[in-house]
């Protein structure tokens, strides 16, 4: 099993501690106003948690609370920052903000906090892009968006590298052609940008998956997909981002 951790929305430091970025949530105590009702736990709490199967996650510590809208994929392992008991006496873990997790459904597991506590590597991170880019499969396009509610394709681009890698790769396709080193489609690698037109004007970009795939936010009317690709639609060039 793979023990890196595979999560979107915490960037690891070089001194192996864990913070998370773009949620406002530093220490479990500031997490703590989001179990609502629940009692809030803050001994033996577990630094990282592995998903024992494709499970929901929800916006407070309780089973009547909404879904948040997404679920964590099995066998990953996501880094807490909360947690709480709801009324019956069950363990919940928060691994961003308004965001829970059951205890019943994850693994506390010693060698996950181990690689958590650890620079991530290329490979990981290059899986945190593909596994978070495909976990907004079916979102709907907005144009102009910029948050799981709704994508545009450069908003989509953005947002997924940004929770993955704490960058800022620009809002729009002509800022991300230089968020890093520019290469040929065929050069391209798992994780890099592709693009659509002209250097200095491109209309379209996403995220490169290998195999000849990518993901995007396509256009109005559709919602974010993985395609082909094809001479029909062929991108331009690509970007590795530094």
């Amino acid at each position: 099993m793979n023990k890196s951790v595979k999560r979107s929305l915490v960037t690891f430091t070089a001194a192996a501690s864990l913070a998370v970025t773009g949620f406002g949530i530093s220490t479990l105590a500031d997490n703590a106003n989001t179990a609502d009702a629940s009692t809030i736990v803050t001994e033996n709490v577990p630094s990282v948690v592995r998903a024992n199967s494709d499970i929901k996650l929800y916006t407070a510590a309780d089973n009547n609370a909404k879904e948040v809208g997404r679920s964590l994929a099995s066998g990953t392992d996501w880094a807490v920052v909360g947690a709480a008991k709801d009324d019956a006496g069950n363990m919940w873990y928060a691994v961003a903000n308004n965001e829970w997790v059951k205890g019943a459904d994850v693994t506390t597991d010693p060698s996950a906090t181990q690689a958590a506590t650890q620079a991530p590597t290329a490979s990981s991170v290059t899986e945190g892009l593909i596994n978070t880019a495909k976990s907004f499969i079916g979102t709907p396009y907005v144009w102009g968006g910029k948050t799981p509610s709704g994508f545009d394709c450069s908003g989509f681009t953005s947002y997924v590298y940004s929770q993955v890698t704490g960058k800022n790769i620009g809002s729009y396709t002509v800022a991300q052609e230089s968020a890093g080193t520019k290469e040929s489609v065929q050069a391209a690698s798992a994780g890099d940008l592709l693009f659509w037109g002209n250097s200095g004007s491109t209309y379209h970009v996403g995220i490169y998956l290998g195999n000849n795939q990518y993901i995007a936010a396509p256009q109005p009317g559709q919602s974010v997909k993985v395609s082909n690709i094809s001479g029909y639609f062929m991108p331009s060039f690509a970007v590795h981002v530094n």
